[in-house]
């Protein structure tokens, strides 16, 4: 919800799923109403994945426990110290999100295993 979409790719990458496990997990949440496969907005070949009104509803609802205690300790601090957390949390998100795009992705179904193949055919 954060991003705002992801192509399979990045949810594969973030995850650190197989291109096959990204494709079972999204149709399962598809299939469930919790998210939407549309067309990139920069690039038609590529799709997006998208939470749904359903999706984001249910991930409120699973995550509040944590976010009802969060917004009511923020609501002690002053605006000085939102402010200070506020850019902590910028700078940690961005340096999240390097160390995420320097991080290998999950290896290729059958990596390292050249009998797989064989014992395929």
């Amino acid at each position: 919800m954060v991003a705002g979409g992801l192509t399979p790719g990045e949810l594969s990458h973030r995850l650190g799923l197989t291109s096959g496990g990204v494709t079972a997990l999204t149709g399962r949440l598809i299939d469930a109403g919790y998210v939407e496969r549309s067309s990139h907005p920069s690039d038609k070949r590529m799709r997006i994945l998208t939470p749904t009104e359903a999706g984001a509803d249910h991930l409120r609802e699973v995550t509040e426990p944590v976010t009802e205690p969060a917004d009511r300790a923020l609501s002690w601090l002053s605006g000085a110290d939102v402010d200070a957390l506020e850019r902590f949390l910028d700078m940690l998100c961005g340096l999240k999100e390097r160390a995420a795009a320097a991080t290998p992705g999950p290896a290729p179904e059958g990596a390292g295993d050249r009998y797989t193949p064989a014992l395929l055919m």
